[in-house]
């Protein structure tokens, strides 16, 4: 199975044009519940409830995606990173981050491993201080657009597609997309259909089949990234709970911190 953020590419992000259908809307149409699914995995992300948008690191050699920063955790080491880079260049073309680009391009042409991931950060030695040090309003909204291009509309879409109707079942669909990457989403997925024999929309109960999911989630990072796995079991936390709407406010812990979740991440 591939690994943490899948391989994402500029064809993604500028066609990620999705058409939801009625049941996408109606999961969706409450901005609030977006923003508590959004806060739930900033929370995971970054142990904040709202979004950081200039947080930039270099993380462990175990890590391998060069350098995490922005409000979700973009890298620069598997190419949304760049993207991000690349649309809040034409917004601001004069921003202080622009002058990256040619490494990011660099490394983005650069052999990746299997789980597409290059952790090159020649070119990049004042990014952590450029990214900390930006305040720029555009630079917050180039975030708040990828992240809908690259992660959240896959999500719904997803979501959608297997006939969700909780809002636990789309969070965590969400999170997903954002810690494994689309495709990685969908192996989970797959994998939960091919156990129970279908999917929620074809008369599979929901919280089973998330269940499931979070059992095939939690087998690999166990395995993968034994830290991370943790998240699986704060979301598993809500579904036992039975708060499959997330309605805040509510409490959500995760490696051993407790957070009031009510919807403010913005």
């Amino acid at each position: 199975m591939k690994n943490l953020r899948k391989l994402v590419t500029l064809a993604v992000s500028l066609t990620m044009c999705l058409s939801f259908s009625s049941a996408a809307l109606a999961i969706t149409a409450n901005s609030e519940q977006k923003a508590v699914d959004l806060q739930l995995t900033t929370v995971c992300e970054n142990s904040k409830t709202k979004f950081v948008y200039n947080y930039a690191e270099k993380l462990g050699s175990f890590d391998g995606r060069g350098i995490t920063f922005g409000c979700i955790g973009f890298t620069t080491g598997t190419y949304d990173g760049n993207i991000l880079i690349h649309y809040y260049t034409k917004l601001n073309p004069n921003n202080n981050l622009a002058k990256y680009i040619p490494a990011l391009d660099r490394i983005d042409k650069e052999e990746h491993d299997e789980d597409g991931k290059n952790d090159d950060i020649k070119g990049l030695d004042n990014f952590i201080k450029d990214v900390k040090a930006c305040n720029d309003s555009l630079f917050k909204k180039a975030q708040l657009y990828e992240l809908d291009e690259m992660y959240w509309k896959p999500a719904v879409s997803l979501a959608t597609s297997i006939g969700a109707k909780h809002q636990l079942t789309l969070a965590f669909i969400y999170d997903m997309c954002v810690n494994h990457g689309e495709d990685g989403a969908k192996e989970y997925i797959n994998s939960a259909k091919k156990k129970l024999g279908g999917l929620p929309k074809d008369g599979i109960d929901e919280n089973k089949f998330l269940s499931s999911v979070m059992d095939y989630r939690y087998a690999f990072l166990k395995d993968d990234d034994p830290e991370g796995s943790d998240r699986v079991n704060a979301y598993r936390k809500l579904l036992k709970a039975g708060n499959v709407d997330l309605k805040p406010d509510f409490n959500f812990t995760v490696y051993g911190d407790t957070f009031n979740i009510d919807g403010d991440v913005y």
